[in-house]
């Protein structure tokens, strides 16, 4: 049996500036890592736990000039990537 798993999803934000995506995505299970690869003022991670109606901002894990993580180790919802068009996120 592999360790390697496909659970992962990524995508691009487009010219909205945000990306919503549903935390159960492809199999993913707690704690998943959230990154997103941006360099734009105001990018953000942000986490819901209501279905997407309401994001809070967590403590980002590592950040660095052209990326943010941010490890969820409890159940949410939905969580919201804001950056520039282009910007990429992922979810593992």
């Amino acid at each position: 049996m592999s360790l390697l798993t496909t659970n992962f999803d990524s995508g691009t934000i487009d010219a909205s500036t945000v990306a919503i995506v549903p935390a159960a995505i492809h199999g993913c299970q707690m704690p998943l890592t959230a990154t997103l690869k941006s360099a734009a003022g105001g990018r953000a991670i942000q986490l819901s736990t209501d279905g997407g109606v309401e994001y809070f901002t967590p403590t980002v894990d590592t950040t660095s000039a052209t990326m943010l993580i941010v490890i969820i180790g409890a159940p949410v919802s939905h969580i919201k990537f804001t950056g520039a068009a282009g910007d990429t996120w992922s979810v593992r």
